[in-house]
């Protein structure tokens, strides 16, 4: 369960809270320009979400399964985990993307149902939804896109306030939230947001949650829901560093080996 959005105004502010039962969440950069969260299930880590220095993020959020989107193979067939894997390494642009959808159909993996936020600059923001249908921001006439754990393709007739299913809630505040404050948005009032919608108790803790700044090649994240200590990673730099909240300054190089989260809370 996690609240995800894009907002566009002069700069692109990308935020989510990552909310999942409690396990070894690590970060790995792959390559120069790869930032990817991986989630560990039965001694496997596999990614959650990732984000590159080109400024497009892509995530998997938990939905309701339908037949439709359920793995198969077949002729333009693409599942997802394909999908996540070329956005991200940037075989398929942001740009190109709108074709490629319409060219291809996107089932899950087996076992899984997830749809996806896909954002980067200039207004290129899509939701992915396997089995159902794909939203491109250009065919609304918002500058941003919320994405929870309902989908969202199933309520476009509804109004914001009247959506259905797992995470309306947060759907609809995080809607609030960036409506209320379009004209002045920025990191601020993104971590704000993710603060108002992060889940405390539950089986789905938020256990990371960012604001990723495309035009900033910047990252700024909290961990375990604990939105007083602010984390930054550069990708001009490659680094992790403290910058609010902490008692003394820290920092590490990322590399593919990445960093588990619990190696963060000591700082």
């Amino acid at each position: 369960m996690c609240t995800s959005f894009a907002v566009h105004l002069d700069k692109t502010f990308i935020g989510m809270n990552f909310d999942i039962s409690r396990r070894p969440i690590k970060i790995v950069l792959i390559g120069e320009d790869q930032l990817l969260v991986l989630q560990n299930d039965d001694g496997q880590f596999y990614p959650a979400f990732g984000l590159n220095s080109s400024g497009t993020f892509m995530n998997l959020l938990m939905v309701d399964p339908i037949e439709e989107g359920k793995y198969r193979r077949g002729k333009n067939c693409v599942h997802i985990m394909k999908l996540f894997d070329e956005i991200l390494s940037g075989r398929i642009e942001l740009s190109q993307l709108s074709e490629y959808l319409t060219n291809n159909v996107i089932v899950n993996v087996p076992s899984h149902s997830v749809h996806s936020l896909i954002a980067g600059r200039n207004r290129k923001t899509f939701i992915v939804e396997p089995g159902r249908k794909n939203i491109d921001i250009n065919s609304s006439d918002s500058d941003f896109m919320v994405l929870t754990n309902f989908p969202v393709s199933d309520n476009s007739d509804n109004e914001y306030k009247n959506v259905k299913g797992p995470g309306n809630d947060r759907y609809i505040k995080a809607y609030e939230v960036i409506t209320n404050n379009k004209e002045t948005f920025n990191i601020a009032t993104g971590v704000n947001l993710l603060k108002d919608t992060a889940q405390q108790s539950g089986d789905y803790p938020t256990q990371f949650s960012l604001i990723f700044v495309p035009e900033e090649s910047k990252v700024h994240f909290t961990l375990n829901g604990d939105f007083t200590k602010i984390f930054e990673f550069s990708f001009i730099n490659k680094q992790i560093q403290s910058i609010e909240g902490f008692t003394s300054n820290n920092s590490l190089k990322l590399t593919k080996k990445g960093v588990l989260l619990s190696e963060l809370e000591d700082w």
